[in-house]
Parts: C-alpha cells; structure tokens; sequence
C-alpha cells in the first residue's frame, strides 16, 4: 500500500514538471499547493529565471528574497490559470501569443526570433514555457473582458468636453508623461498598509518596473507596469496633481481609483507640438479610460477569487 502511495505521488510530480515545459535534473520538492495543485521548488525555480530574464536588475537582491518574489508570482499566476480552464482551452490562441511575445522582445531590446529563442534557452528556459505564461495572461484579460465589458462606461461628451476646454487655451505645445503604474486592492486599512508596506520595501530593493511584475494586477504587470507616453490633457486633474510632485524616477503615493490603489512612476517627459484634432484626442482618451476601468476590474476579479482560492505551504 505504502509503496502504491509512493507510486502515486511520483506520477503526479512527474507530471508537473513536464507541464512547466522545461526539463531539469533539480532535486524536486512540493513547496506550496494551490487548490489541490502542486507548485515545486522547479517551478519556483524557474519562475526565478524567467523574472531574471524580464529584469536584470533582480540579481542584485538575496536568494531568500527572490523566491519570496517568485512564489508571489507564480501563486498569483496559477490563480489566474485555475480560473480561466474554467472557462478557455489553453493553447488555442496563438497568433495573440506571437503579438505579445513581440511586445516582450522589444521590452528586452530584441528584434529577431531566434535571437530571443536562445536568450530564453541561454536562461534554462524554452518558448513553450514562455508561451504559456503569455497565453495566461491573454486569456484573463478576455475574461475580464467577458465578464465586464457591459459594466464599462465611457461619457464621451464629458471627455470631449474637457478636451475642447484644454484644446480652446490654443497651447501649441503638449506634454506628455511616460508612464508606468502598479494597481492593487485591500479590503481593509490594515491589509492595505501591508500590502503597501511590501510594494515599497519591493521598490527599494529590485525596482519599480520588477515590483509591477510581480505585485499588479494590471494587464501591463507582464511589461514592468509600463503604459507608455500619455498625453497630459487624457489625465484627470488628481493625477496630474500627484505626478507633478514627482521628479523622474520618483512614484508617488497610492491614488484611490474605483475599487483599489495605483502607484504611478514617471520615467521620462517631453513636450510636443499638438497637432492633433479633437476627434483624434478623444479617441486616444476613450482608450485610456476604457483600459483603466479594465485595469479596476481586473484587481477586483483577482482579489475575488484570491479570497476563494485555498493556498497552503508545504
């Protein structure tokens, strides 16, 4: 019987590891366990490779804490995964993956495939692997989508309305801020300043972009929170008010959106000549905001089924 147990657990653990796509001759251990599902010390492991790959910055932090980073993340992403088998048949969307791996090459300064092919195999891992990761998190941003897209709701003429006050000061120059953001939620005062707590000591240690892969809830945690340049007449008064306070490189402190927190970072700033019309800044603005309110319900969907999913270690 025992040996029958032992046959059992073998088999699991075997197949685990063939689903992480990436093969190793590690000592394998169960360290965590995620609604029934094992995380191994391989899977840590090479969730530990893949962040490095994402940031170099990370190896200037202890061992001890990037696997506390790398739990963090792979936990939040077999969350993710769990959910959406419910709902999405993985490995069935892959010209979106090629999309979004070519967003990934350029964030790594990469232009030709097989060049990424063997940085990612240089770093023990494998497209597969890579693939999967990004597929995940495609296929919970159509989740959201599905569940939530009714819920968004754009007043166009308010937005047009703050464009032709902004448009009729006929500045002829324009600002733009490029932006990064990290989006968390708490349900209470203390959960929030633990949570903050952490996402600020994180900063001190690896870095803003780093701590938006591992800690945001936004479809842009994949790429370090980064949004890009926005134009400074798509922002709300708030945050034009806090990132004005900020110096480049600097974040500032939580601002309240609908149902959470976001941390912004200016990395850069610039201004340019405005030519554009006002149908082509309320597009613009239209699609920021419609991306922002994703962002707000894609935090609340996570901590949802966060709060329901049963996580234990080992």
């Amino acid at each position: 019987m025992i040996n029958k147990i032992k046959l059992i657990i073998n088999s699991i653990l075997i197949f685990f590891i063939l689903q992480t796509n990436v093969i190793t001759s590690e000592k394998i251990s169960i360290i965590y366990v995620v609604e029934n599902i094992p995380i191994t010390s391989v899977a840590i492991n090479n969730e530990i490779k893949f962040l490095l790959l994402i940031n170099q910055k990370l190896n200037e932090i202890s061992k001890k804490d990037m696997v506390q980073y790398a739990s963090k993340s792979i936990i939040k992403e077999k969350i993710k995964e769990i959910e959406i088998k419910k709902y999405y048949k993985l490995g069935t969307i892959n010209q979106s993956v090629n999309r979004n791996i070519n967003q990934l090459m350029k964030k790594l300064g990469i232009s030709d495939r097989d060049e990424f092919n063997n940085l990612i195999s240089k770093n023990g891992l494998n497209k597969e692997f890579i693939n999967k990761k990004i597929e995940i998190e495609i296929l919970w941003n159509q989740l959201i989508y599905q569940f939530y897209n009714d819920k968004i709701i754009i007043d166009e003429n308010k937005l047009k309305n703050n464009l032709k006050k902004k448009i009729s000061k006929k500045i002829n120059s324009l600002k733009q801020y490029l932006l990064y953001e990290i989006l968390f939620s708490a349900n209470t005062i203390k959960e929030f300043e633990n949570e903050y707590d952490k996402i600020k000591k994180s900063i001190n240690e690896i870095g803003f972009e780093s701590t938006a892969n591992i800690f945001s809830n936004s479809k842009s945690a994949m790429y370090g929170g980064k949004i890009g340049w926005v134009n400074e007449n798509q922002l709300s008064k708030i945050i034009i008010d806090n990132i004005n306070k900020l110096n480049l490189g600097e974040y500032s402190d939580p601002i309240n959106v609908p149902n959470g927190k976001m941390i912004l970072m200016i990395k850069d700033k610039r201004e340019i000549k405005n030519n554009l019309s006002l149908e082509e800044e309320l597009k613009k603005s239209i699609v920021n905001e419609t991306n922002k309110q994703f962002a707000q319900y894609s935090t609340i969907y996570f901590k949802k089924i966060e709060l329901d999913t049963k996580v234990y270690e080992k």
